[in-house]
């Protein structure tokens, strides 16, 4: 079905552009990575539900920073080449795909999420807690791309081309039906979902800040940092897919001619990495307990411990038995 090569030559890449595009990469996602590490250090204890979509945005993003951006940047610093052989490619084009749209699904259950945990019912909340209602989002964003995406890039036949003139890209970008059907249920269907959520979500915010105005104002300020959350991370995400989405869909049925030189879809293919790196930057700022001082579980525990055996002999019967008072004596 898919007779084109995923390695195919490429179209007067811009030298100087590749390099400015480098420098940017590496520039961004080195802090990236550190950062990440220390926000997913700082939130591993914390188990609300409400955290937990985000934890898993962590790691996927942790892990696309350090396999596929490095690849990225090696093609940008050999100019669009890819020094390497078909396998690693092939690797790093159904990781690089998975994680973006993986990324793309758990920002949209997280969106869906925020109207269960402030506007939900009691029941629903409880329901959403159980370990079966966590993970099986989870399971979804993480199975249906990666299935998808190696079936795709593995169907893909492969021509003998010279190493020095071609560069790694799939092979399915070139059938408009198939890369149109991936484009609608893959980013497009997921971005539509998140945005009109957020949006909602936002109006409905608007509206609850009305009736507790001057009341309840601990609950007001939780539904305010849930919606700057999700807020935040939805712009990253539309930010850098949109770009990737309308330049491909031009490249395919020509609507705007202009665009269609290979620098504007070199910019573009470096936007998806926008999500996975800025993710890390954005949870230090939208998470605020990542920078309260961690308190020492195990001493709280023993403190307990102690209190509570304090308690147990002053109460008990052998304690009143055995302690006679002046007049008895």
């Amino acid at each position: 079905m898919y007779n084109s090569s995923e390695i195919v030559r490429h179209r007067h890449p811009n030298l100087v552009t590749n390099k400015v595009l480098f420098v940017i990469v590496i520039s961004v996602s080195i802090p990236s990575v550190f950062i990440n590490l220390f926000a997913t250090y700082r939130l591993h204890s914390n188990t609300k539900l409400s955290v937990f979509a985000f934890r898993c945005i962590l790691h996927v993003s942790l892990l696309t920073t350090c396999i596929c951006v490095p690849c990225f940047a090696m093609e940008l610093y050999f100019n669009s080449h890819f020094p390497s052989s078909l396998q690693l490619c092939k690797i790093w084009l159904i990781v690089d795909y998975s994680s973006v749209v993986c990324l793309a699904l758990l920002v949209c259950w997280a969106s869906i999420q925020r109207h269960i945990l402030i506007f939900g019912p009691m029941h629903i909340k409880k329901l959403q807690s159980t370990l079966k209602f966590k993970l099986m989002p989870i399971i979804f964003a993480f199975a249906f791309p990666l299935i998808w995406y190696s079936v795709l890039i593995s169907t893909c036949t492969y021509e003998a081309v010279d190493v020095d003139n071609f560069r790694c890209r799939p092979c399915f970008e070139d059938e408009k039906t198939v890369f149109l059907i991936d484009i609608l249920f893959s980013l497009l269907l997921p971005l539509s979902i998140t945005t009109v959520a957020t949006f909602l979500l936002l109006i409905r915010i608007i509206r609850l800040r009305f009736r507790l105005f001057r009341s309840n104002v601990k609950k007001w300020r939780r539904c305010k940092r849930l919606t700057r959350q999700m807020i935040l991370f939805s712009f990253i995400y539309l930010v850098g897919l949109m770009p990737y989405v309308l330049t491909n869909l031009n490249s395919l049925y020509n609507f705007w001619p202009r665009i269609n030189d290979f620098s504007y879809i070199q910019i573009a293919n470096t936007f998806t990495y926008v999500p996975c790196c800025f993710s890390s930057f954005l949870s230090i700022y939208a998470f605020p307990e990542i920078w309260k001082r961690r308190r020492n579980r195990g001493h709280q525990r023993s403190v307990r411990r102690n209190q509570k055996c304090e308690e147990t002999s002053l109460t008990s019967p052998s304690t009143f038995v055995g302690t006679k008072t002046p007049s008895e004596a």
